[in-house]
């Protein structure tokens, strides 16, 4: 019988516009939520031109489709949903870079806290080193030492004979004690300041 294929309707729209947006009238917008037929002007365009097979047909016109669009809702485009994207991101880099400011501003203080502490400990080592004297640094009577030693070397076999210089080398290494523990005792009488 008078069967034929349908073909698929295909529209073809050249886009000028950079932002990738395609600008509709507001009636075809309309039309589209309600699924209702064009305007009277497309109408009378349609019906003047002349129809092949013009008359009463024999099958039933076809129920509208559906609408197809969600009445409740506002319908979003795309720009609005780029605008809402980009707010996101907005608000996602202003998150980071406070963060990021909080975490180096904490970094900031605890090297300033490490570096007073590694300052602190630099100033009580040059404190309690300094306060030693090099003449405490070397050991005592080091003349006397070197004769005893010298006295060892000529009489090897003969110790005894180095006696004189090894009594001196002892009673000033004692002289030399006695001195340092009264200097420590006269400096822990004084009150601190």
């Amino acid at each position: 019988m008078g069967a034929s294929s349908s073909n698929p309707r295909t529209v073809t729209i050249d886009n000028d516009s950079p932002v990738g947006v395609i600008d509709i009238s507001d009636d075809v917008v309309n039309r589209l939520k309600s699924g209702m037929p064009p305007k009277e002007g497309a109408r009378q365009q349609q019906s003047s031109a002349p129809s092949v097979g013009a008359g009463p047909s024999s099958y039933p016109n076809p129920l509208p489709p559906p609408p197809t669009g969600f009445y409740g809702e506002p319908s979003l485009t795309s720009m609005q949903i780029r605008r809402e994207k980009e707010q996101e991101l907005r608000a996602n880099d202003v998150y980071w870079t406070k963060r990021l400011q909080t975490l180096e501003a904490n970094l900031q203080k605890t090297n300033q806290i490490l570096e007073k502490e590694y300052n602190d400990a630099i100033a009580d080592v040059k404190k309690r080193f300094d306060s030693t004297a090099v003449a405490h640094q070397l050991p005592p009577c080091q003349d006397l030492k070197a004769k005893v030693v010298e006295c060892y070397k000529k009489n090897q076999h003969e110790t005894l004979n180095c006696s004189a210089d090894v009594r001196a080398f002892t009673d000033c290494v004692n002289l030399h004690r006695i001195q340092l523990l009264k200097e420590k005792a006269s400096g822990s009488d004084k009150p601190a300041k």
